[in-house]
């Protein structure tokens, strides 16, 4: 597939992101560590559909394939142990479910205007995080 959310994208604004990460359970330390990061995010076409988002800050990275409409076991960068379901919705838009512990999140990756909007919420409370794509 061929989509304009592949490629390396750089954090550049934030919003409401503490509120998110403590409402999925993010104690106070990862918290204030996680408001202060910057970030990249590679996201890449692995063939077969599947898809990898590589995600590399100054305080914690991962590097994880995403097979499309399956779901998978993974740990969040807060240590959280999750099961994730990653959805083509349209060629702009990966659509991520996240449950554990009878709750769940969202994460919407939309390529909008030339940026990578990465749209986060969970009962409720949403984050959006703007990110530009990388030169």
């Amino acid at each position: 597939m061929v989509s304009p959310i592949f490629g390396k994208w750089k954090l550049e604004k934030n919003e409401n992101f503490a509120e998110y990460m403590k409402k999925i359970g993010v104690n106070i330390a990862l918290r204030k560590m996680g408001a202060l990061a910057s970030s990249t995010s590679e996201i890449t076409d692995e063939g077969d559909n599947k898809v990898r988002i590589n995600t590399q800050s100054t305080f914690k990275s991962t590097n994880r394939i995403f097979p499309i409409g399956e779901e998978i076991e993974e740990q969040r960068m807060d240590g959280q142990n999750v099961k994730t379901t990653t959805v083509w919705e349209g060629n702009n838009k990966l659509h991520q479910i996240q449950l554990w512990d009878n709750r769940k999140a969202v994460q919407d990756w939309i390529y909008e205007d030339g940026k990578l909007i990465l749209r986060l919420e969970c009962e409720g409370v949403v984050c959006t995080r703007i990110n530009t794509r990388c030169e």
